[in-house]
């Protein structure tokens, strides 16, 4: 506006200042450098946010509570898996003892359950198991990216209670219930209590 406003002054004779410019980083007031603008740091927050939300929506025992499991002291709380989501989630259940259970969530008598196996990056990982009650799942790789697996619940859904458990060998595995479970070194079985809330499954 200032070179505009100068153009016009010499065009009718009259001059008019220039306003000094200023530096970005530097507010009048106190007279003290402010450092690094207001929209740098609020681009850097955003980005924060966002990645925490990305986070959450991909392993959300990670956001918002206590370790699980013998290490910690908060009994994990098991999700159910939503009915659109079954079909999706077949591939990770073992054929051929969950029929009954994968009937049971079409039919809206008690649904599945989820979690999420995930090792931490640069580990060694390995390969592990899920025990839901009688049910036994295939073995799953343990990988960098989270593997969202279907399961039966452990005991019968109006009871609200069971254990879980991992079988196999692996080192730095995240076991994602809500909150999640962390486990350093797994050689053979390690269990864990779970709880739910019944109600309606569809």
């Amino acid at each position: 506006m200032s070179g505009v406003a100068a153009g016009d002054g010499a065009s009718t004779g009259t001059c008019t200042p220039s306003r000094p410019q200023r530096d970005p980083g530097y507010e009048p007031g106190d007279g003290k450098n402010r450092g690094p603008s207001r929209g740098i740091l609020i681009t850097i927050i955003g980005a924060v946010v966002t990645a925490g939300i990305a986070a959450a929506a991909v392993s959300p025992g990670l956001i918002g509570g206590e370790l699980s499991g013998p290490a910690g002291n908060t009994e994990p709380t098991l999700s159910a898996l939503a009915p659109t989501d079954i079909t999706a989630a077949l591939p990770t259940l073992d054929p051929a003892t969950s029929n009954g259970a994968v009937e049971d969530a079409k039919s809206c008598k008690a649904p599945l359950a989820w979690v999420t196996l995930v090792k931490r990056p640069g580990s060694r990982g390995g390969l592990v198991r899920i025990n839901s009650g009688s049910y036994l799942s295939p073995p799953f790789q343990l990988t960098d990216a989270p593997q969202r697996i279907a399961i039966p619940y452990p005991a019968p859904y109006p009871t609200g209670r069971g254990a879980l458990s991992l079988v196999g060998d692996a080192d730095e595995v995240w076991f994602y219930l809500t909150p999640g479970w962390f486990i350093q070194t797994l050689k053979g079985t390690a269990s864990i209590n779970v709880h739910w809330t019944p109600g309606n499954p569809c």
